[in-house]
């Protein structure tokens, strides 16, 4: 299936990676060099090799799952003289969708049983959680490459120490990173430990006991980390951060950067369709791995944005052959960028803007995503941390946990940043607590709206 998207030629065996004749190992080796080759096209044959998958994708839908026939069809879908210039009329692919229609949208080939397949579930952080049915061994093999080609791109050394902190995971050692490196003869350890069934300041002591020399968390965790380790004056020789589950903020950035001499590198994935997007190798925007994935981001109206203008995001999954994902919203908001100069062709994304729950009502009835505001309320020192909320009449509060009362300039400030980066046409109140209620996990969301009105007397 890889092969009618890329072209068969292969690169040159990289310096990187020693000749390897282990078969799990050559596959992956392979793909990684086509996906290699792939990135450096010009766009518009990128584009012309995606279109050609894309109608495979939807004859194979069309014939094999009885969710996708009834939907191709009504769209007036014909396998035999389908073109790809209708593809962005498809009606998009909701969540409620993926959750209710799981068997009908299942396109198994005869005599493929269970055991060729594997079904992947997300967290529900969006109170929609979803399952998914993959193809085994091919989704294994994607993952692998584009996992080396992360790798690749930034010159991480795999037989260097890595530490993995996360919710969910169990405190253990393992003797390399896993995958195909061993096969390649890589033994960097691997530490991982649970993120929430420790205390943060025992996490920094865990990284200084097993010294990793990369850190994979998310970018809050870091930044928390980051701020202790410059309180305690406390140096870890980290050579890079690999970001995971939010948004990497300039704040997170600059503060790994300042207290460890680490840069974050962000990678951008979903569970329902893999990796979708990896940090460019000389830029903080991120490249979408356009021989995985097609990616669109268009307005409430469904038309495509233009570079600038964040819209939502819709993936179609180039080889979900077991369960074809095709225009797929995932609730997430996200902005074109201009072409990079860095040698990779690939489509930019220049910001993501968070979740669609992340938008602002206006008194006009326009939703408009709400701008990240930590690096301008991080500048005044008594706020540690803060939370937007925007209630059912459209009032705005920001919540702001302090270290002493804020005084009158401190609070024009804030102010004065909300009417700069968000909007005059709400009114903004001011509230200082002694804690906010982020609830379970490391997911802190800076902004949140709700369908209840502003609790009489508050701040």
């Amino acid at each position: 299936m890889l092969a009618q998207l890329l072209p068969t030629t292969v690169l040159p065996p990289s310096p990187v990676f020693p000749v390897v004749h282990h078969p799990l190992a050559a596959q992956v080796l392979d793909i990684a060099r086509q996906l290699r080759r792939f990135e450096q096209l010009p766009p518009a044959q990128q584009q012309a090799l995606q279109a050609d998958q894309i109608l495979a994708l939807l004859r194979h839908a069309h014939a094999c799952s009885p969710f996708w026939r009834a939907r191709l069809d009504a769209a007036g879908f014909n396998p035999a003289a389908a073109t790809f210039d209708g593809f962005g009329t498809l009606p998009v692919l909701s969540r409620s969708e993926l959750q209710n229609h799981f068997a009908a949208m299942r396109a198994r080939l005869p005599g493929q049983d269970d055991s060729a397949f594997v079904v992947t579930a997300t967290s529900g952080s969006t109170g929609q959680p979803v399952r998914v049915e993959r193809l085994r061994e091919l989704h294994g093999l994607l993952y692998e490459a584009v996992g080396l080609i992360d790798n690749e791109w930034h010159g991480r050394d795999p037989s260097q120490t890595l530490g993995v902190l996360g919710i969910g995971l169990q405190d253990a050692a393992f003797p390399d990173w896993g995958g195909i490196y061993p096969l390649l003869g890589y033994r960097g350890q691997g530490f991982s430990r649970g993120l929430a069934t420790h205390p943060l300041a025992s996490h920094l002591a865990w990284l200084a006991a097993c010294r990793p020399g990369y850190l994979k968390c998310s970018p809050l965790a870091a930044a928390e980390l980051a701020r202790l380790a410059l309180a305690s004056g406390q140096q870890l020789p980290l050579r890079q951060i690999l970001s995971q589950s939010e948004r990497v903020l300039p704040a997170h950035r600059a503060l790994c950067r300042a207290a460890f001499g680490a840069e974050i590198k962000d990678r951008y994935s979903c569970e329902e369709a893999g990796w979708l997007a990896l940090q460019c190798p000389q830029h903080d925007h991120l490249h979408i791995l356009s021989g995985t994935v097609h990616v669109e981001i268009v307005d409430e109206a469904g038309q495509a944005c233009p570079v600038g203008q964040p819209g939502r995001v819709l993936v179609t999954g180039l080889h979900s052959y077991a369960m074809p994902l095709i225009r797929y919203e995932l609730g997430d908001l996200a902005e074109w960028g201009p072409p990079c100069d860095c040698g990779i062709t690939l489509p930019v994304i220049r910001r993501l803007w968070g979740r669609t729950r992340h938008q602002l009502r206006l008194p006009s009835g326009e939703r408009r995503p709400m701008p990240a505001l930590g690096d301008d309320i991080g500048r005044i020192a008594a706020v540690q941390e803060f939370q937007v909320r925007q209630y059912l009449g459209g009032e705005l509060e920001i919540l702001c946990r302090v270290s002493r009362p804020l005084c009158s300039a401190e609070r024009d400030a804030i102010a004065r940043i909300l009417r700069t980066n968000v909007t005059a046409e709400l009114q903004v109140f001011i509230r200082e607590v002694d804690a906010i209620d982020w609830g379970p996990g490391w997911k802190r969301d800076e902004f949140v709206s709700l369908d209840a009105p502003r609790p009489t007397g508050a701040g």
